[in-house]
Formats: C-alpha cells, structure tokens, sequence
C-alpha cells in the first residue's frame, strides 16, 4: 500500500489548499470502498424514493434486502475470511517480485467467493424468501455475488496508480443506481436489480483497472488458499473483526423488544438502524485520516526501519527510525480522535435539526451521540489491528479482533435487558475496552521492537 501513500504524498506537493482536500477525498474513498459508500447510496434512495413513491413504496424493505447483502458479503461468507490473507499473500507475491502472479490470484480469490458462497447462500436466500418471486431471489442473489466481487476487488483497486479511475467508479456506479431509482424505482424487484447494475459496472471497472496494471501468462491460480501459504490467523481475525462490527446489528434485529420482521425472514430494528447508519457516516473524515496517515507516513518510516535492519544499518540508525514510527503512530492515533472528535461535536450540536429534517423521532438522539461515539473508536481501533498487522504481529490482532466479536456479542445482550436508555452502550464499550488493550500492546510492541526483530525472528 505504500505506494498509493506515494502518490497521494505527491498531490500534497503541490500546496494548495485544493491539494489537501483531494488527498483527504481520495482516502475517504478508497478506505470506505463499498461499506460508507453503499450505506450513503441506500439512504439517498430511501429519501428519494419516500418523496417520490410515498410510504407505500417498497424501498424500506429494499434496503434491508441490500443490508443484509452487504453483511454476508462482507462478513458471514468466504469474503470475510479471504480479505486479511488473501491482502498478505499478495504483498508476499509483490515482495518477492512475482507481480506476474498476482493477476491469477485475483481471479482465484473471486472463483472461490462465488464456488463458496454461491451454494451457500442461494439455498439460504430460498428459505428466507418463501413466498417471493423466483425474479426477486435471483436478483437478490446476483447482487450478493456482485458485492463480494466488488468486495475482493477493493482490496486490490485501493493500491492501485490508477487510483483516480477507482474514486471515479464509484462515483459514476452510485450516481447511476440513484439516478435509475428515481425513474424506476416503484417496486422491490426494480430497486435490487439497479443496485444490481450499478454494482455489476462497478465491479467490472475495477477489474479492467486490475488487469491493466498486473501482467499475467496464466488466469487462475489457487496457491494462496493451499495450507503452507494460507494465512489462516488473519482469516480467522478477519472473520472475527466483520463479525465484531455486524454482531450488535443482528442482536438488535431479532431481539423480540427491538426487532421486527419486514419481508420474508428478514427483520430489522428501527429503533437501531437509523442512528448507527448516521453514526457510520459520520466517521468518513476519521477514515480518510487513517487511510492517508497509515499508507503514507506510517508506510515510509516502517520501510526506512526494516531497510536499515536489512542492510546493516547502526543501531542508532535503527533507533531513530524506530522512534520516528513511533511518533507517526502517536501523531495519527491523535489526529484521528482530535479531527473525529471535532466533527462529532458539530454533529451533536446539529442532530436535532437534522433528525426534524429526516423526519427521525428527537427519541433515538441519546442512542445516535452514543453511537456516534463508537462509531469513532471503532475507526481508531481499525487503526491499532492496521499496525499490527504491518508489525506482523497476527496473533495479537487476531485475539483482539475476537475479543471485539465477544464483548460487542455479551455488552449488546445485557444493554438491551438493562432497558433503552442504555442501548448502543454494548457496542460502544466493547470498542473502548479493544481500543485501550490495543494501546497498551501497541506501546509494548514499540518498546521490544528492536529485541524482537533480532532475537525473535
């Protein structure tokens, strides 16, 4: 990633005002993919939609149809456990100037996704939507496939040169499933196959980009799945991170004091879904910090450590350049919760003439400052298992990962007994609890890592 960190760090050259807002742009972008963007996407075709087709439309199910897509794509199916690996193998590929191998992998990660998740989930999809038409499951279908290829795409478009034509593919997908929705979204079937469309085109966008940039004599290969070259501990905190972030949602939705069903066995809470939406999209100025602090700063003084530890370097050398990852760590932990902070005030202050203006009870605004307020260590939190995993320290990341999914599981459980007033605080005490263990064991890391670079290895 260290090298989509070198392009943005040359558009900030340029020094212009104009220059940091496109640096800070391109990061929201690229660090939210499909997860901020599809959220923003199925709210503009709610409100759009409301005003358009009234309470009756079928857009509220809808959207908990793509919900529910987005999770499965995202956590409960191979996707989940194929990101974090699947992300290593091909750094180890790109390490070992075997670029030419990284094309074949792609397309292997995808074949699984589809070969896995496919069977599985289309049977599932027959059962939740007893009832439904046979056009409505297949579309419900296809855009879950559709999203786990967008899904495996991204994590090679976000590192791409081309980095530009990913900002505008999405921009250009999204813009094309709202417009369509406007003129043709009357009906639940009409609605998932848009959304279907534009993600298909997104989809395909990503994928030329990616064939444009890594040159390949074969077109599939499954070595990165093989047990010697699988790493199945960043599987398993991959899976157990999506889970973590999906797991209050599920509990909410099928809890009998929250939840409700709305279209086949599907349910949803409207107590939950509204705020915690609004709380994610709050976090995009938090994301693009992270992005931008990670893969530039954090990327450069991690590459100048290891190349002095690899080429003989003084210790003072090696010091100096531990001491400078530490102080980039600190600055963008900081930056992050400072900069987030700042714009959660300004939301707190606001939220009631926005909650009136979405027509949102002034009721659920405790719930939304509470999430709100998770929402922003979550993003910090993100930023912990991020350095943690350039550390290579996956057993670590991997139990706190788990620790997130069980705590944010139990906390979200016994918030929901103990009445409304302290709904939202499961999942945002888990987040504190991770974030703290983290810090601590990233402040342990940084003091042993010389030690452990040339004694442990």
């Amino acid at each position: 990633m260290a090298g989509i960190g070198f392009e943005l760090r040359k558009i900030l050259k340029e020094d212009r005002l104009l220059s940091l807002a496109k640096v800070y742009g391109y990061s929201a972008i690229l660090s939210s993919g499909p997860w901020v963007i599809s959220i923003i996407a199925i709210l503009l075709i709610g409100f759009i939609n409301l005003t358009n087709y009234g309470e009756q439309s079928d857009v509220y199910r809808f959207q908990v149809v793509i919900t529910y897509a987005i999770a499965l794509a995202s956590s409960l199916i191979l996707t989940g456990v194929l990101q974090l690996p699947f992300t290593r193998y091909i750094a180890d590929l790109i390490y070992n100037h075997r670029e030419d191998e990284i094309l074949p992998s792609y397309f292997g990660a995808l074949f699984l996704s589809w070969i896995v998740g496919g069977p599985i989930v289309a049977p599932f999809y027959m059962w939740v939507f007893e009832g439904q038409s046979t056009v409505f499951i297949l579309g419900a279908l296809a855009t879950f496939l559709a999203l786990c290829g967008v899904w495996i795409s991204s994590i090679l478009a976000a590192s791409l040169k081309y980095y530009k034509g990913v900002v505008w593919a999405y921009f250009v997908s999204y813009s094309l499933i709202i417009l369509i929705s406007i003129f043709y979204g009357d009906t639940i079937e009409k609605l998932i196959y848009t959304f279907f469309i534009g993600n298909t085109i997104l989809f395909v966008i990503l994928m030329t980009l990616i064939i444009k940039s890594y040159n390949s004599t074969i077109f599939m290969k499954l070595d990165f799945f093989l047990e010697q070259n699988f790493y199945w501990t960043l599987g398993i905190a991959g899976l157990a991170y999506n889970l973590g972030a999906w797991v209050d949602k599920f509990i909410f939705w099928y809890n009998p004091a929250t939840g409700h069903a709305v279209i086949g066995k599907l349910n949803a809470s409207i107590v939950y879904d509204m705020p915690i939406f609004l709380a994610y999209l709050s976090i995009l100025p938090g994301m693009a910090i992270f992005f931008y602090r990670l893969e530039s700063d954090f990327a450069e003084k991690y590459d100048l450590f290891y190349d002095a530890v690899r080429s003989g370097g003084t210790l003072e050398r090696i010091r100096d350049y531990k001491d400078q990852m530490v102080e980039v760590v600190r600055h963008a932990l900081h930056e992050i919760l400072m900069i987030q902070g700042i714009i959660n005030i300004i939301i707190f202050l606001t939220a009631p003439t926005i909650f009136t203006m979405l027509n949102i009870p002034q009721l659920y605004l405790g719930l939304f400052y509470v999430l709100t307020m998770g929402a922003m260590l979550q993003v910090a939190f993100m930023s912990i298992l991020a350095i943690l995993y350039y550390l290579d320290r996956k057993k670590v990341a991997m139990w706190l990962s788990i620790a997130f999914f069980v705590l944010n599981a139990i906390l979200t459980l016994i918030s929901i007994d103990m009445g409304p007033s302290m709904y939202g605080y499961g999942y945002t005490v888990s987040l504190l609890l991770v974030f703290t263990a983290g810090m601590l064991v990233i402040k342990n890391e940084m003091e042993c890592l010389e030690y452990e670079t040339f004694m442990l290895q």
